[in-house]
């Protein structure tokens, strides 16, 4: 995999300072919410107390700053009015009782690495927009994460239980959810209703299936690729609930492995019009030494692909000469490329 651009790795990880920082003060609301209010109720009965006893009060600024500090630092002189002394009592002791509960609620989360996974996670994927959802993380799951960054996209995965792939991915900074994809809060962690895509990979038909509905009825214009082992389920499903794709990793790969069989050097395959196409890298046929690319594509049922030159590949433009020492990548017909071989 190709590495992340340096800028894209500072945006990424000014991006998360500024989701956990948001977060963190999300948590505290309440707690902070009562700070605030505990300190205006409380200004309002020390200067209440201060003075029916006749003592000079403060502006309100220098009073809602003393029992803020109170709170937490106690530094002002003690009254002498009754009332007035037991706020001063109190107020140390609510300020620890709150200081107590921000950690209790965010230090722990913070310090455990397990719940701090948990929580990157979670802040990751929340603020996560355009992205893709690949839901199942085995073997077809995982190839599909690294081929998805590669590409540049970003990715939220969520899986059954921890595995080697799991683990690999978490190393890498990519966040993914522990548990079943079909819960909907679940799934609903993974900015579903924000994504573009979701894959629906695991080895489980109806699961899939399952997932593929609940996202599409979260968010409609989601582009959903679904995974069945079942390939006349796959198309008849596909077609009748709108997928936008199913496909059976069985069927995908039995081409390949048909064609790999007969062909030297093929690269993929597929199906289109009841025709099978492959992508196959060939050295050069002695009849195409000296001609274009143009000429070679107008005269057979193919296209050029790339071309291997010096052990470098490059592109394959129509005035381009073929060379016997070239390599080339063609798409061609199954047949039609059999009998070139």
């Amino acid at each position: 995999m190709s590495p992340r651009p340096l800028s894209v790795a500072i945006e990424n990880a000014v991006v998360l300072r500024v989701r956990i920082i948001a977060y963190v003060v999300r948590r505290l609301g309440p707690a902070l919410g009562l700070v605030a209010a505990y300190t205006v109720l409380a200004g309002f009965v020390l200067r209440w107390d201060l003075a029916r006893h006749g003592v000079a009060l403060p502006d309100w600024g220098a009073t809602l700053y003393a029992m803020y500090t109170q709170l937490f630092q106690p530094m002002e002189s003690f009254p002498g009015s009754p009332v007035a002394r037991l706020i001063f009592w109190i107020t140390p002791v609510v300020g620890t009782i709150l200081i107590a509960e921000g950690v209790v609620k965010v230090g722990g989360e913070f310090l455990d690495p397990e719940r701090r996974y948990t929580l990157w996670v979670r802040i990751m994927t929340g603020a996560m927009k355009n992205h893709v959802v690949v839901c199942g993380i085995g073997h077809v799951g995982y190839r599909v994460i690294e081929e998805l960054r590669a590409l540049g996209e970003e990715v939220a995965g969520i899986e059954r239980e921890e595995s080697d792939f799991v683990s690999t991915l978490r190393r890498e900074n990519v966040p993914v959810h522990l548990g079943d994809a079909r819960r909907d809060d679940l799934l609903a962690l993974t900015g579903i209703a924000h994504a573009k895509a979701v894959v629906c990979a695991t080895n489980d038909d109806l699961a899939n299936l399952e997932i593929a509905l609940d996202a599409k009825r979260v968010n409609p214009k989601i582009r959903v690729i679904m995974r069945m082992f079942d390939q006349r389920l796959a198309g008849k499903v596909g077609g009748a609930l709108e997928l936008d794709q199913s496909f059976s990793t069985s069927a995908l790969s039995a081409p390949v492995i048909a064609l790999s069989a007969r062909i030297q050097g093929v690269k993929g395959a597929y199906r289109l019009d009841d025709r099978t196409r492959v992508l196959c890298e060939l050295p050069m046929p002695a009849q195409w030494v000296g001609r274009t690319v143009s000429q070679v594509e107008d005269e057979r049922d193919l296209r050029v692909i790339r071309l291997k030159r010096a052990g470098k590949y490059q592109s394959a433009k129509s005035e381009t000469t073929l060379e016997a020492k070239d390599r080339v990548v063609v798409d061609a017909d199954a047949d039609a490329l059999q009998e070139l071989a």
